[in-house]
């Protein structure tokens, strides 16, 4: 186990949203030490309509994120949408020279890997490797040090849009931070370290679900076996709210994560808002309104879900997960559960700081990259280590008081504030 501290940045661009997170990796185990969320209005569903927008709300999260660690952000992970996800296995070969498997061999093989063509319009975003074989013998994790002339990689490959992904990468780079890697959101929720543990000789389906798209993986024994995109989210929801009383998106949002519960036909006949249109009319909001507004489309979304994963969770040990900022909607994992007839989690990140729904991604790519890392290069950090660790410093030694009080003092600077969401309406 290494004792190196590294400090990472993942930057997440969805529907409306960047999000910014930065965690510390020490001892093997990761602590989340601040994020960001800034609302952004460039990005509907994949697609960057306006990218100066996109770089204002980047710039924007990296600067708050800048103050609270007192020390410039340099480079990022950056999390893609799951548009035109693909995953592949092709199997490389290598004589050992040596007649050993060491670290250069993997990098190696690795290296053609990523020199593979996948397709004129696809980009290998990630890769990972399923088994190594040596003397017949096969290895979940690369035998380092191991007696052999050959050895072969089951490599598995994560596409994504090509087009898409060099014009994410372009704009997070116009905003001068570096990007370290890059991965299809979907497919890295499934790399969060909780969510990966329970698939050890058990099934997982993972339905990451954001406002514009659904990713569906099926995870098992620590690897995704596949996965596909379903170019559609919880947005259908929202439309429905926005469409029959003409609010902006914005408020039917906070509307349909406040006071829905999916899967529920009524509510009850109580005000939740009411507001003045442009001609000065008053309107009012109950609770039976809005559930009977979405449940016809909260319900074709169940159906949805049941026919992409009905043969796999035919099967006894299946576990089923919902991530992303869908799985905060009320109601949804008792509503999957009495369809699937198996019991459904909306899953929730067990790290202090980030447990909500919407960080599985974020939190995922760390854990990717440091796995690839082990073999490939070392990690980088995404600030200068050593001016961080100098601010750190006089924080504790300059406070007075107890031990309890020191402790407090840094991680009052250190850890996010909770969100809080508005209760304006428009």
């Amino acid at each position: 186990m290494s004792n190196k501290t590294t400090i990472l940045a993942a930057l997440q661009i969805v529907n409306r949203e960047v999000r910014l997170i930065v965690g510390e990796f020490s001892s093997d185990f990761l602590y989340v030490i601040a994020k960001e969320e800034i609302e952004c209005r460039g990005v509907d569903g994949y697609k960057i309509v306006d990218k100066n927008l996109v770089i204002k709300a980047i710039r924007e999260a990296v600067s708050n994120i800048s103050a609270k660690l007192k020390v410039p952000l340099k480079s990022v992970l950056l999390s893609i949408p799951g548009y035109r996800f693909k995953k592949e296995k092709r199997q490389f070969d290598r004589l050992l020279t040596q007649g050993v498997v060491t670290k250069d061999d993997i990098k190696v093989i690795f290296d053609e890997a990523y020199r593979t063509n996948v397709g004129i319009d696809y980009e290998i975003l990630n890769l990972s490797c399923a088994s190594y074989k040596i003397n017949s013998i096969v290895y979940p994790k690369a035998p380092i040090n191991e007696k052999s002339e050959l050895l072969s990689c089951g490599i598995d490959f994560i596409c994504g849009d090509r087009l898409l992904m060099y014009e994410y990468l372009s704009i997070v780079e116009k905003t001068g931070l570096k990007v370290l890697d890059v991965y299809q959101d979907g497919y890295s929720s499934c790399g969060e370290a909780a969510l990966f543990e329970q698939s050890y000789n058990n099934y997982v389906v993972n339905i990451y679900l954001e406002a514009d798209h659904t990713v569906f993986s099926l995870i098992y024994n620590g690897r995704l076996i596949t996965g596909f995109t379903e170019n559609s989210g919880y947005n259908k929801l929202i439309k429905t709210i926005v469409d029959r009383y003409a609010l902006n998106y914005k408020n039917a949002l906070k509307i349909l994560f406040r006071y829905a519960v999916v899967g529920q036909s009524e509510g009850e006949d109580r005000i939740i808002i009411r507001w003045v249109d442009k001609h000065k009319i008053v309107h009012s909001l109950t609770y039976k309104d809005v559930q009977e507004t979405i449940f016809e489309e909260n319900q074709n979304i169940i159906e949805n879900f049941h026919l992409y994963c009905s043969e796999i969770i035919k099967q006894d040990n299946v576990t089923i997960v919902v991530s992303g900022q869908g799985a905060q909607l009320q109601g949804l994992d008792k509503a999957l559960s009495a369809k699937f007839q198996k019991p459904v989690r909306c899953y929730c990140p067990d790290i202090l700081g980030a447990r909500e729904p919407k960080w599985a991604a974020t939190l995922g790519m760390f854990y990717q990259y440091k796995d690839v890392c082990s073999i490939t290069a070392p990690m980088v950090d995404c600030v200068d280590i050593g001016t961080y660790r100098q601010n750190l410093i006089p924080n504790v030694e300059k406070h007075d008081g107890n031990l309890a009080d020191k402790f407090k003092s840094i991680t009052d600077k250190l850890f996010v504030d909770k969100v809080e969401w508005g209760v304006k309406y428009e």
